[in-house]
């Protein structure tokens, strides 16, 4: 998928644009959300185009996502999944994912898994989408949406524009969307509206 198109929709400059091994292209910005262009290549569901912007995105190494995905969407558990601690100078956490209810011999508030994350994209982490922390048990866990290894980084401040590369004519991010802006969307107008029923569990409002 393409980030000019994620570029017409957006009221403000991302910090980054990124892709994916699937082909998905995402924003992500200074209040650490992001905005995926959904690819639908190698999925069973091939619908394609933006998604809502989530409550926060981090950035986790595949080996902890395949730790932690699996049990989120696990509809016999409860569990949430929530950060146990941040720094906002180094831009890294970690994260823990816990039980809700009482599992055999585990009893609610048991830690499964926990984990190291970044609210930096960097190649070869995957971008874990966070809408609703909580995946109660009956629930496949869908308010997280675990992604696949970042194939590319396009940090804002290259190739003399904000972020080369961009687009139509390498300019960068402000390049491109000031080429744009009559077509521009304004999230707060309903261009990409956040989910209906957001709500993000823990505390990663505060990340």
């Amino acid at each position: 998928m393409d980030y000019e198109t994620l570029l017409k929709a957006i009221g403000e400059d991302p910090e980054y644009l990124y892709k994916t091994e699937r082909g998905s292209a995402y924003a992500h910005y200074a209040d650490n959300s992001t905005v995926r262009n959904r690819s639908g290549a190698g999925h069973r569901d091939t619908t394609e185009g933006l998604q809502p912007r989530s409550g926060k995105t981090v950035y986790m190494s595949p080996q902890d996502v395949d730790r932690m995905a699996g049990l989120f969407q696990n509809a016999e558990l409860g569990t949430e999944f929530k950060p146990a601690g941040y720094d906002k100078e180094t831009k890294t956490g970690t994260a823990n994912l816990s039980l809700t209810d009482d599992y055999g011999p585990k009893k609610a508030g048991t830690t499964l898994h926990s984990a190291p994350f970044t609210t930096v994209p960097t190649k070869g982490m995957i971008p874990v989408e966070i809408n609703r922390s909580e995946s109660p048990i009956g629930s496949s866990g869908r308010g997280i949406h675990w992604g696949t290894k970042i194939t590319e980084v396009i940090p804002r401040g290259t190739g003399g524009g904000g972020m080369g590369g961009a687009g139509p004519r390498g300019g960068g991010a402000a390049g491109v969307l000031q080429q744009l802006n009559p077509n521009r969307l304004n999230f707060a107008q309903g261009g990409i509206a956040m989910p209906d029923g957001y709500r993000a569990g823990g505390n990663w409002k505060l990340i």
